[in-house]
C-alpha cells in the first residue's frame, strides 16, 4: 500500500515527528484479519517557512530513517514486521528516470516563499478600486508579510498564496504518478493560517483533478480515497502584544474554519440543506483542552521550535487508522466521498501525567507492544551492546565487530536518530499534558516502563542486560540453524534478533504490557 502524506505547516511537520516514531517501532496499518500489510509512505511537506525548526527536526528524521531502512532492507516494500520496516521515500524516489525534480521531502514554494504578499498579488499595479478592496480584505501588517516565515495565523493570505499549489511541477509529477489504490492523507491545524488554508485547497484540487486534461489518470485522482487529521487547538503561547499570534484567537478562527469545512469539504451543503456526502473519506479530529506549557510566541522569523505533545502522538495514529479501514468503506462517485467517516479520540484515563496504559484497549493492543520493543532495543543498543562484543550472539555468522560501531549505519542509527528519539521523549515527558511512556532517569530494562511492572515470584529471574544476551543467544542458534542471515547482513541481523527475542521476552518478564 502507498500512502501520499501531505503535511501542511507547522503541526503538518510536528505530527509527522511521532509517526517516524511508531514507524520505527515496527507499527503497519492492519488488514481485516488484523496482520500487518506492508506499507510506503511519500511525505510531502507543504509550508513555504523552510526555516521552521520544527519542519528542520522532521525532516532530519525522514533522511536518517530513510537511510536506516535502505541499509536493513534495500529497496522492497513486501516487509511487514520489523524495526523501520515500512517504507518511506521521497516523491522523486517512485518517479519514472529522468524526473527533474529535488530528492526531498519538501514541497517547492518558491514562488511564494520568495515574496511580501503585497509583491505576490501586485498591489501596486492595482487599480485605486482595487487596491481599496485589496486593503479592505488584508490588514497592513498582512500585505506587508514576507511569507518566507508562513502565513503568520492568516489563512486569508494562505488561500490566495496556495493557488499556486496546482499549477507547481511536484502537484503534476504526483498527479501522473497517483495509482487507484494508492491512498492520500492531508495532516493540518485549523487555528493557524498554512494549514486552515492548504487543507481546503489541497483537496480541490485532487478532486477537480477530472478537469484538468494534463493529468493522465485523472479520474483515478478525482475518486482517490482521501483521509484527514484536522488539529484542534492545543498547545499554549506566550502572550506578546507586538505578536499577530495570539491564543485567545484560536478558537475564535478554529469556529470560522469548522463552519467553512462543513459546507465545502468534510460535508457539502446545497441549497440550504446538507448532504450526506464529502470530499473526504475519513474525517479525524484532535485537540486538548489542558494547554501546552506556554512556547515562545514567535511568527515564524525566529525558526518556531514547540516541544513534542501527546496530541501529536495521537493524531500520528489516525494515519495508521486510515490505512486499515478496508477498500469498500471509503468509496468516492465522482470526486464525492460515500457515506464519509467521521473519528474523534478519547483517552481512557484523563490524566495530567499519562503512560501508555492510559490509552484505550484499541490504542494500546495496536501499539504497545511495539513501541516498548523498540525501547528496549534502543537502551540495548545504548547501553550495553559495546560491551556485549565478542561474546555469545555476536559471534555467530555474520559477525557483529568492533569495526560495526564505526559504520555509517550504526552512526546514523545512533547518534542521529536514537539522540532525536530521547530528546523527543524528554520533551513529550515535560509538557503540561505529560505524557512519559518510558523511565527516562534508568538504565535498568525492568523499570524502563511506566506503570508496567515486572514478574516477580520465586522463580522469576529479574530482567537485565544478561537475560537479554541469554535470549538473544539462544536466538541466533535457532537462525544460524536456518541459515537466516546473508553474509553482509550485519545491521538487519542485529535488529532483527532484538525484535524476535523481546517479542518472546516482554510477555515472560512483564505483566500486562498491553
Amino acid at each position: 500500500m502507498r500512502l501520499f502524506l501531505f503535511l501542511v505547516g507547522g503541526t503538518g511537520s510536528r505530527v509527522m515527528r511521532p509517526l517516524v516514531m511508531q514507524l520505527a517501532a515496527g507499527i503497519h496499518p492492519l488488514n481485516e484479519a488484523g496482520q500487518p500489510v506492508p506499507l510506503e509512505i511519500v511525505p510531502i511537506i507543504v509550508d513555504p517557512h523552510k526555516a521552521n525548526e520544527d519542519l528542520k527536526r522532521t525532516d532530519n528524521l525522514l533522511r536518517w530513517y530513510k537511510q536506516i531502512r535502505q541499509s536493513l532492507y534495500g529497496d522492497t516494500v513486501d516487509v511487514t514486521r520489523g524495526f523501520f520496516s515500512a517504507k518511506i521515500s521521497t516523491l522523486s524516489d517512485i518517479l519514472p528516470n529522468g524526473s527533474n525534480l529535488s530528492d526531498t521531502f519538501l514541497f517547492n514554494m518558491g514562488a511564494v516563499e520568495s515574496k511580501k504578499f503585497q509583491d505576490f498579488i501586485s498591489y501596486s499595479t492595482l487599480d485605486t478600486a482595487n487596491q481599496a478592496l485589496a486593503s479592505m480584505m488584508f490588514s497592513s501588517y498582512q500585505l506587508d508579510t514576507k511569507m518566507d516565515i508562513g502565513f503568520v495565523g492568516s489563512p486569508n493570505i494562505g488561500s490566495v498564496a496556495l493557488n499556486e499549489f496546482k499549477d507547481s511541477e511536484e502537484f503534476r509529477q504526483f498527479s501522473n504518478v497517483f495509482q487507484k489504490n494508492d491512498r492520500i492523507f492531508i495532516v493540518s491545524s485549523i487555528f493557524g493560517g498554512t494549514g486552515a488554508a492548504g487543507y481546503p485547497i489541497i483537496v480541490k484540487n485532487i478532486r477537480n483533478a477530472g478537469n484538468n486534461t494534463m493529468i493522465n489518470n485523472r479520474g483515478d485522482l478525482r475518486d482517490a480515497r482521501i483521509g484527514a487529521l484536522t488539529v484542534l487547538p492545543y498547545f499554549n503561547v506566550q502572550q506578546d502584544e507586538n505578536s499577530p499570534i495570539s491564543r485567545a484567537d484560536f478558537i475564535s478562527k478554529t469556529k470560522s474554519a469548522l463552519f467553512y469545512y462543513h459546507d465545502n469539504l468534510t460535508g457539502l451543503r446545497q441549497g440550504g440543506v446538507d448532504l450526506p456526502l464529502s470530499k473526504i473519506n475519513a474525517c479525524y479530529y484532535v485537540g486538548d483542552e489542558v494547554p501546552s506549557n506556554p512556547y515562545y510566541n514567535d511568527p515564524g522569523g525566529n525558526g518556531q521550535r514547540n516541544d513534542a505533545h501527546v496530541v501529536e502522538y495521537v493524531g500520528a495514529l489516525s494515519v495508521l487508522d486510515f490505512l486499515s479501514i478496508p477498500d469498500d468503506q471509503l468509496r468516492t462517485v465522482d470526486g464525492n466521498a460515500q457515506n464519509p467517516i467521521y473519528k474523534e479520540y478519547g483517552l481512557a484515563n484523563d490524566k495530567n501525567t499519562l503512560s501508555l496504559k492510559d490509552f484505550g484497549l484499541p490504542t494500546r493492543s495496536f501499539v504497545n507492544r511495539q513501541m516498548v520493543k523498540f525501547h528496549l532495543a534502543y537502551m540495548y543498543i545504548t547501553n550495553q551492546l559495546k560491551s556485549d562484543i565478542g561474546r555469545g550472539y555476536t559471534e555467530d555468522k555474520p559477525e557483529i565487530t568492533s569495526g560495526f560501531l564505526s559504520t555509517s549505519f550504526f552512526t546514523t542509527l545512533t547518534a542521529n536518530f536514537y539522540v532525536s528519539y530521547l530528546q523527543w521523549l524528554k520533551e513529550l515527558r515535560g509538557n503540561q499534558r505529560s505524557f512519559v511512556p518510558f523511565n527516562l532517569d534508568t538504565t535498568s530494562l525492568s523499570e524502563a516502563i511506566t506503570d508496567v511492572a515486572p514478574k516477580t515470584g520465586f522463580f522469576k529471574s529479574a530482567f537485565d542486560y544478561k537475560t537479554l544476551l541469554s535470549a538473544l543467544n539462544k536466538n541466533s542458534q535457532t537462525a544460524v540453524k536456518a541459515g537466516k542471515y546473508g553474509s553482509d547482513k550485519v545491521a538487519f541481523r542485529l535488529l532483527d534478533l532484538l525484535d524476535e527475542t523481546l517479542d518472546k521476552v516482554i510477555d515472560e518478564k512483564f505483566n500486562g504490557i498491553i
